[in-house]
């Protein structure tokens, strides 16, 4: 066995650290054959005390400060100060409660796959009302598209994996992450993977608990920030966006026209009736299934989601040029 070294981006992440440390420590690794860096970017809610207080019962645990406070950001510190015998590093996010034996399956699954990345495919979990609608909506087509991360039971060599464990020598071959993304910057990442050769594994054993966002507001934020960011890789790259991340655009292009026609053709709004019907139908069809009243809050979740990712994804594109400047990317990330 290697030496492994785990990432854990965090800003004000006081609630989700400690269940996640955990969770990840629920493996036989190797104590002295691995490290944990929590790399904080400026929290206030008591993060950085939890972590110091975990570092204290696990040696191999090490608080790193991120003063640009993006994701991206910290995870190239965190490559930057791993210990020098680590061959792999493994992307978590603070969000995410991990099954036991994570680690020792993200390693082989990287290892048996022979590729840059191997990542991790996520499984909505839930505390409150919305949060259970959210979970249940981003395990459907309709939620995310074709992001197979999201939607479970998949090996493959894919496009794209959120997280996962990388081959230290290959993430610092193409640069790391792109510190101007504040999302999407993992998409942009496996696409430098694949330019330089190097394939994207995503192992349905890697499947881990993730906690969605809770309120409609930060779902919205989440969402616009999402679009905002692939807008993003599609301006660096000049590249053209698959068909599921047209989708949203296309469908606020076309409520648009609608209203537009609407005072001369009251059927266009016909349109509105369709689409909240579909959801509906998804809403109810989904609580029947969950056994979760919860579940019918699922059709306002859904078009939080379409209608916030097609908006910033298109002002994004609107915007052009080059991706944003450091600050204003990290202005926009904070608590996003």
């Amino acid at each position: 066995m290697g030496c492994v070294t785990v990432v854990l981006p965090a800003l004000d992440e006081a609630r989700h650290l400690e269940r996640c440390v955990r969770s990840l420590l629920a493996d036989p690794w190797p104590r002295d054959q691995l490290e944990i860096l929590v790399v904080d970017g400026g929290s206030t809610d008591g993060t950085v005390e939890i972590a110091e207080r975990l570092a204290k019962e696990f040696p191999f645990l090490r608080v790193l400060h991120n003063p640009k406070r993006l994701q991206a950001a910290a995870f190239n510190l965190a490559l930057a100060a791993a210990d020098p015998r680590a061959d792999i590093i493994v992307r978590c996010d603070v969000h995410a409660e991990y099954p036991p034996g994570f680690l020792s399956r993200a390693v082989a699954a990287l290892e048996r796959s022979g590729a840059g990345l191997a990542g991790y495919g996520d499984a909505p979990k839930a505390e409150g009302c919305f949060q259970r609608a959210v979970a249940f909506v981003q395990n459907t087509r309709l939620g995310v598209g074709g992001a197979l991360y999201r939607l479970g039971g998949i090996s493959k060599y894919v496009d794209h994996a959120k997280h996962g464990a990388f081959r230290r020598r290959v993430v610092e071959a193409v640069g790391g992450y792109d510190e101007r993304f504040s999302h999407n910057e993992d998409s942009e990442l496996s696409l430098r993977l694949w330019q330089a050769g190097h394939k994207v594994w995503l192992d349905a054993d890697l499947t881990v608990g993730y906690y969605p966002r809770a309120t409609p507001q930060a779902l919205a934020k989440q969402y616009w920030l999402y679009g905002r960011g692939r807008a993003m890789t599609v301006l660096k790259h000049r590249i053209l966006p698959q068909p599921r991340q047209v989708a949203p655009v296309a469908l606020l292009f076309t409520e648009l026209l609608a209203l537009a026609a609407a005072p001369l053709l009251p059927q266009a709004m016909l349109l509105f009736i369709a689409y909240a019907a579909a959801l509906c139908g998804i809403g109810l069809w989904g609580a029947l299934q969950k056994r979760s009243l919860c579940v019918l809050a699922a059709p306002v979740a859904l078009a939080i989601m379409h209608h916030a990712w097609g908006a910033g994804f298109l002002a994004r594109l609107i915007e052009g040029g080059p991706p944003e400047p450091r600050r204003a990317v990290a202005q926009a990330a904070i608590r996003s």
